[in-house]
């Protein structure tokens, strides 16, 4: 299935930046080019394409089909399902895949279900959660446990023990939120009982909500980025995501950027005296100023 996700990937950053460009901005220009939309755009208004766009499309799917047989398939039926989820679509789709899809498909087919013992259990049952968030699956399939296949039941009770394990308001969230499955609304939805949750789950609630309340883009980050990610990946993230920011993120980053100009005229001559071989990346500087205050001009020091 490799080949599958590793196309769907690439399909949507595509640009047709010759023959169909611009006819691309005048029949697809409101389009969010993501997922691959600007194509099946394209692939919908063909009658009223230039014939130098129908030829480049033409050589486009020629050439891409000859890489993958799926390709035509994989914009038709799972342009909306997310890269890591599309042997689900693949397999929900199977008896409508076009026959070199349809053989190639045959040839993965045996390694994706040994593999994923879950897998026709999800398309069978849990299909429409391929589009939701994660954990929409996991939680789907634990729902309904009782109708699963028995090497799926396996996993689900593992994958539920592990659950449980790591997550100290599994139990909770499960009696007084059971259908929250994003981040966010789960901990909305938590805090709101949080005198009847067990002590575990409410001490990480309540860690949780003085977070939120002492970085106002803490809730966009959640929602919007991996978790994980570095102070410089987390600042991307959310430029990227802008328009769907909450005023308050919106806000506190202007007033972030504003300090942190000011940081910088106010701190460039430490920065260079003190760190200068600091990287300029994750707040390294920022640390090793910091690691440094006895040394720190005045004016600077105020402001780290």
């Amino acid at each position: 299935m490799k080949s599958f996700i590793l196309l769907l990937v690439l399909i949507p950053s595509i640009s047709f930046a010759n023959d169909c460009k611009k006819d691309a901005d005048r029949l697809c220009g409101g389009i969010d080019p993501g997922k691959n939309q600007v194509y099946l755009c394209l692939k919908d208004h063909e009658i009223e394409l230039t014939s130098a766009c129908k030829q480049e499309m033409r050589a486009f799917v020629q050439k891409t089909t000859s890489k993958n047989p799926c390709f035509s398939d994989l914009a038709d039926f799972c342009s909306d399902v997310d890269p890591s989820k599309v042997e689900y679509c693949i397999l929900k789709n199977e008896a409508r895949l076009s026959a070199s899809c349809a053989r190639d498909f045959q040839s993965k087919k045996g390694n994706l279900i040994v593999k994923n013992q879950c897998a026709l259990d999800i398309v069978n049952t849990c299909y429409k959660e391929v589009s939701g968030p994660d954990g929409s699956i996991n939680k789907c399939l634990i729902r309904n446990k009782s109708k699963l296949s028995k090497f799926c039941q396996n996993n689900v009770t593992n994958i539920e023990k592990k659950m449980k394990a790591s997550n100290p308001c599994y139990d909770d969230q499960e009696k007084f939120c059971p259908t929250q499955v994003k981040f966010v609304e789960s901990h909305d939805c938590l805090h709101k009982k949080l005198t009847a949750l067990s002590p575990a789950c409410k001490k990480v609630v309540s860690e949780e909500q003085t977070k939120m309340i002492s970085n106002p883009c803490y809730k966009d980050l959640k929602r919007h980025c991996e978790p994980g990610i570095t102070p410089n990946a987390q600042v991307r993230c959310l430029t990227v995501n802008d328009q769907h920011l909450t005023n308050a993120c919106r806000q506190y980053r202007v007033v972030m950027e504003g300090n942190v100009n000011k940081m910088v005229n106010a701190c460039e001559a430490d920065r260079l005296k003190l760190c200068a071989k600091a990287p300029m990346k994750d707040g390294m500087v920022l640390k090793c100023l910091r690691s440094k205050k006895a040394e720190v001009s005045p004016g600077c020091k105020n402001l780290i």
